[in-house]
């Protein structure tokens, strides 16, 4: 008999219990734009056109430092004079094109430092 009224109130607790659900509403959609979005919009475009003309410009400061190390190699390739002379010039013409890219780099970034 405990077993039965136990399973009674139950029922009735079950049957008590209302369930609603409710229905989301359309969601207004924004097309107003804001202000601060056209600033943000401007201050990024600004940038990255920085950006594309500070790389248009590396190469050919790069081709310019390129130009002045192949023309100082070929001058001490060809240079004249004693026999002492012209094989120190081909040792330091070999040293600077052994070593031309870290000079370039390192002439590129030079204005950066100072």
């Amino acid at each position: 008999m405990a077993t039965q009224g136990f399973s009674n109130d139950k029922s009735n607790q079950q049957s008590n219990v209302k369930c609603e659900t409710l229905e989301k509403g359309p969601k207004r959609k924004y097309t107003r734009k804001s202000k601060t979005d056209e600033k943000a919009k401007a201050m990024i475009d600004q940038m990255i056109n920085e950006q594309t003309s500070e790389q248009i410009i590396e190469p050919t400061n790069r081709q310019i430092i390129e130009e002045k190390y192949d023309q100082r190699i070929h001058d001490l390739i060809d240079s004249e004079g004693e026999l002492e002379t012209r094989i120190s010039n081909y040792q330091l013409a070999y040293r600077l094109e052994k070593n031309i890219d870290d000079n370039i780099f390192l002439e590129m970034m030079q204005p950066l430092a100072e």
